[in-house]
Parts: C-alpha cells; sequence; structure tokens
C-alpha cells in the first residue's frame, strides 16, 4: 500500500460495489404475434375418466420485448418496499455495448378470447409493474450508493492504520507548498456526479513514488490565476498584443508571489506555453495557457497535457484566452460542448470556469483539469 494511492484504492472499489441502477423504457417495447397450438383443461375428465385431461384449441403466443439500462442481477432482487406479485421472465438479454438490454415477456390466449386491445393492455399493466419494481429498487440502491463511499473510506484508512503507515503514505502523496503569510484560502468545489467511474486494480508503480499537489493548494492555484486574469480583462488593450508566452509570463510572475519553495521560484517555465511545479524530477503541477483557436485545438491541448503527466500527475489547469471573437458567449459554448464530450465528471463553478475529471481513452488515468477562460478582445 506504501507504493499505490489511497484515493485510487477508494475509487477502485466505489466502482466494483457501486450500483447500477435499472431503467426501463415502456415507451420503446416491441410486440410481436404468432399463431400457436394451445391445451385447454377439459372440466369432463373429473366425471369420466375416459375423456382426455386437455384438448387443443387455436391460439396465439404474444411476444412483448422491453429494453431496459442498469445491472439485470437487480431483476432478481425483491425492493424492501414491494408487493407480493411474483414476476416471471420468458428471456433476459444482458446490456449490449451500448448498455441496453431487453427482457421478455409472453402471453398466450386463445383465439376466441383474443383482441388487440385485450393483449395491448395486459402487457402494459405487466410492464407497468416492472417500471414501478424497478422505482423501488433505485431508491434502495440510490441509499446505499450514496453511504458507499464513506464506507469504503472508512474502511481503507483502518487497514492503512493496520499496517502501521498511514501518516508516512499521506506525507508522501502530498508536495508540501508553503504559503505566503495572510495568502487566501480557497474554498473547495462541489462536483455533481456525472457518470460512473470504473478503475482497476492499483498495481505498485515500478518508478517509485511520483508527486502531486494538494488539493487545497490546487484550488488556491486556481484562485490567484482566476484574480490575476480577470484583472487583465479589465483593460484588455493592454494584453490582446501579447503571445502565448508573454501571457504564461505574467501569470508566473504572479503564482510565484504567493508560494515559497527552498529551491528558488516555486512555478517553473517549461517549453513555450506552460507552467510546472517540478519536485524530484516530477511535474507535480501543469498549467497550460492557449488562445482560443478553436474547439478542435482546446481539445487537442488536453490531449496532449496527457503526454505531459504520469500516473499520479494528474493535477492540471489549461487557461483559454480569447482575443478574436467578438462574441464570448461562442468560446464558452464551445468550451462547454468540447468538455461535454470528453469528461466523465464535470463542474462549472463560474460562468467561465470548470473543473472536470477526464480518463484518457489509451489507458485508465485521470486527469484533474481546471478550465478557466478569459476574454482580451478588445
Amino acid at each position: 500500500m506504501d507504493k499505490t494511492d489511497r484515493d485510487a484504492w477508494i475509487d477502485y472499489y466505489v466502482s466494483q460495489y457501486e450500483i447500477d441502477c435499472l431503467a426501463i423504457y415502456p415507451e420503446s417495447m416491441q410486440l410481436e404475434l404468432d399463431e400457436k397450438t394451445l391445451q385447454e383443461y377439459n372440466h369432463w375428465s373429473r366425471m369420466d375418466p375416459s375423456e382426455p385431461k386437455y384438448f387443443d384449441v387455436a391460439g396465439f403466443r404474444a411476444t412483448c420485448m422491453v429494453p431496459y439500462t442498469g445491472d439485470p442481477e437487480l431483476f432478481k432482487v425483491t425492493p424492501m418496499t414491494h408487493t407480493l406479485r411474483t414476476f416471471e421472465i420468458e428471456r433476459l438479454d444482458r446490456p449490449n455495448k451500448d448498455g441496453v438490454g431487453y427482457f421478455v415477456l409472453v402471453y398466450e390466449v386463445t383465439q376466441r378470447e383474443a383482441t388487440a386491445d385485450g393483449i395491448r393492455k395486459h402487457f402494459q399493466e405487466e410492464v407497468g409493474d416492472y417500471v414501478t419494481a424497478a422505482e423501488h429498487i433505485r431508491m434502495d440502491a440510490k441509499q446505499f450508493n450514496d453511504s458507499l463511499r464513506q464506507q469504503v473510506e472508512q474502511a481503507v484508512d483502518k487497514r492503512i492504520s493496520e499496517l502501521d503507515k498511514f501518516a508516512s503514505i499521506r506525507q508522501g502523496l502530498n508536495l508540501p507548498l508553503r504559503r505566503v503569510k495572510d495568502a487566501p484560502m480557497a474554498k473547495p468545489v462541489s462536483l455533481p456526479r456525472k457518470k460512473k467511474l470504473v478503475f482497476n486494480m492499483p498495481r505498485p508503480s515500478e518508478q517509485g513514488e511520483s508527486y502531486c499537489i494538494a488539493d487545497v493548494d490546487y484550488e488556491h492555484i486556481t484562485e490567484i490565476i482566476d484574480s490575476c486574469c480577470s484583472i487583465m480583462e479589465q483593460a484588455p488593450g493592454s494584453y490582446v498584443s501579447f503571445g502565448e508566452e508573454q501571457l504564461r509570463d505574467h501569470i508566473l510572475s504572479v503564482l510565484n508571489t504567493h508560494y515559497e519553495n527552498a529551491t528558488g521560484e516555486t512555478f517553473r517555465k517549461k517549453g513555450k506555453t506552460d507552467i510546472n511545479v517540478p519536485f524530484e524530477g516530477h511535474a507535480a503541477y501543469i498549467a497550460e495557457c492557449k488562445i482560443w483557436h478553436g474547439r478542435k485545438a482546446f481539445l487537442a491541448a488536453i490531449d496532449q497535457l496527457f503526454s505531459y503527466t504520469t500516473w499520479r500527475d494528474t493535477k492540471v489547469s489549461v487557461i483559454v484566452f480569447n482575443k478574436d471573437i467578438k462574441n464570448f458567449e461562442t468560446v464558452l459554448d464551445a468550451v462547454q460542448d468540447a468538455l461535454d464530450e470528453v469528461s466523465i465528471q464535470e463542474g462549472r463553478p463560474k460562468h467561465s470556469q470548470w473543473y472536470c475529471k477526464i480518463q484518457n481513452k489509451y489507458d485508465e488515468r485521470i486527469m484533474h483539469v481546471t478550465v478557466q477562460v478569459f476574454n482580451l478582445h478588445a
């Protein structure tokens, strides 16, 4: 455990045990009808032993296929709020690659008793009962999911304590940055859950430990950048002629007035447009400055950040400056559209600021990305 990450274990176990709730879509059910010979009970057989117990009659076999999403194992679960009704499914198809599965119900009726309205009403009532049961299960599952992360955190921390290495692990996972006296504290951002994250079991690193800055420092850096660049927005004519490198240098000088480090400047230049916090050969934080050149270039910049980072080097900022687009809202809409495409979790604490998690499509690394967009159009 001293070569892996506590939060990675928590994410892993939460993703293993979190319940993927059922959702049933009765409006998309499909009906089929086939002819079938049915057996009907012969009441005369009780009085006359020579009479057959059943005789054949003409009938129909109606099949209803209903789409659903979620864990098919939940069809076997009885919710805490339930009726005495029993459910019988003819066939249950597990979700396909798009996450959609189907369950099949069958209704057999003689031709003399069958009507189209009667068959349709039968399935509507049957599927309606499934929808009600699924909603009860969803409420039970939500209660479980809401408490899961806390239970996992307690279990993981207990295990770490048993190994008597909790304090050293916590110290090793966060890079200590010493603040300038009276520097303001950051306010943590509460992120809504967008979709379920999937993690494999953490493996010990073969390259030794790597580092990232603490969450509170990451959030404070975001506030410093916001304050610095908001001042630029108030006088865009003074900065509109700056290129990416000059804008980066201005932000860099402000950041270094808030933090100190025994090695000199805490924030360093790396490349032409990015800022980083180096620590023992690792980049513990990266900020990339970009002039807005469209959605495609913005997504390419995010992809490029994965090439800069390792498993633990996951806290980054993308600072975007608009210099050419008169309607600033179109830039913000394009950023929102791009992040909706690539992020697995997303929050928007300010109108022109996003905090999101992006999972690399080639491996399982999760990058914590703060995107800040500023308008320098003069």
